[in-house]
Order: structure tokens, then C-alpha cells, then sequence
């Protein structure tokens, strides 16, 4: 019988969050390959062509490292996701004003177009153009991606065709050669590795 076993690390005992909060590059960098396509479709949505809306996801990044460390989630009503949906907002309108300043100065038609940006409803409402759940799920399905470097295959395989595939844990467990326990532990180990990872995040 093989045995299943879970890669410790020394940073795992804390979210990503917590672990970006305290300057850990590698989090910090798994953090905006987290959340930085969410970003990047909410200034899509509102209004921002392609190129415009990868810049608004590299200034919001280039904001959020340096107040992550002040960002409270504790405090009554504060979320993550809504914290970075005020920081994109406001990058959204700043790259609005500029755009309107240089139209003023005889600016292009991209830029007429990126002016209008400004006007959209999406970009003056409090919440994101998305959905809470939407962008969770959004996420979660990045998240569950590079967690599969930490876990050995089998145990990666295990969680893969029961929790994501959807197959019965009996079925996995007679075609791997191993009890329906360590099936369901397999899966319990990485379930509980990603609900840690996204503490704080949702």
C-alpha cells in the first residue's frame, strides 16, 4: 500500500495573507496570481480596453503592497475583496482623469473612449461588478492550482477525482489500491490547506 503525505513547509501555518502581510515574496506573488485576473475583469467591466485594464492591475498591485500592511480585516463590515475593489475604483479613475486631461490637450480617440470611464455606473458603485460569489469561486479554482505543487500526486489525485471530478471515494479508493480512508483524509488534507490559504481572502 502506498503511503500519502503532505509536503510541510515552514510558512503553512498561516494563510497567504497573512504570510504576503509580512512581506514573503513568494505569497506576495501568489497573491496577485490570485486575485490579479479578478482585478483585471472588473476594469474590464467597466470599461477599460485590454491594455488599459492590465495597467489598472499592475497599479493596484504596486498600491496594495505597500498599504497591505495597514489593510484591517477585522474591522466590522472590511473584506478583502472589498478593499481591493476601492483601490481598483479609484486606479479605474485616475487612468479617466488622465485620459480626460490629455484629450483637453488634443488627446487620441483611445483616449476619448477611456474617458468616458468616468460616466459608467459599474465604477461609482460600492461593490464590484461581479459577484461575491463569482469572484470566490474565481479564486478558489486559481488557488486550488498552485497548491498542487505542495501535496504528492497520489494525494493530489485522490482530492482531484473526489472533490473536483466528483467520482465516489469508494471508486477511487478500489482503483488506487488503498482503503476509502485515505481517500477521504487525502481530500480533508488539501480541503483543509486551501480553506487556510483563503482565510481572509473572501
Amino acid at each position: 500500500m502506498h503511503s500519502t503525505h503532505f509536503r510541510d513547509e515552514p510558512s503553512t501555518s498561516a494563510s497567504l495573507l497573512a504570510r504576503a502581510r509580512e512581506g514573503d515574496a513568494e505569497s506576495w506573488k501568489q497573491l496577485a496570481q490570485v486575485y490579479g485576473p479578478i482585478v483585471y475583469g472588473w476594469a474590464r467591466r467597466c470599461g477599460c480596453q485590454a491594455a488599459d485594464a492590465a495597467d489598472v492591475m499592475q497599479d493596484t498591485f504596486a498600491s496594495v503592497a505597500k498599504a497591505l500592511s495597514r489593510f484591517d480585516g477585522g474591522r466590522d463590515g472590511a473584506t478583502f475583496r472589498g478593499w481591493l475593489w476601492t483601490i481598483s475604483r479609484n486606479k479605474i479613475r485616475d487612468r479617466a482623469r488622465i485620459a480626460a486631461e490629455e484629450k483637453a490637450a488634443g488627446g487620441t480617440a483611445a483616449n476619448l473612449a477611456l474617458m468616458q470611464i468616468a460616466d459608467a455606473q459599474a465604477i461609482d458603485a460600492d461593490d464590484p461588478p461581479t459577484t461575491a460569489q463569482a469572484d470566490s469561486l474565481d479564486a478558489r479554482r486559481r488557488m486550488i492550482e498552485l497548491l498542487r505543487q505542495c501535496f504528492d500526486q497520489r494525494t493530489w489525485q485522490m482530492f482531484w477525482e473526489t472533490a473536483v471530478i466528483g467520482r465516489p471515494p469508494l471508486d477511487v479508493a478500489d482503483e488506487m489500491g488503498v482503503s476509502k480512508w485515505a481517500v477521504y483524509k487525502a481530500r480533508a488534507r488539501v480541503l483543509q490547506r486551501l480553506q487556510l490559504e483563503m482565510k481572509g481572502l473572501e
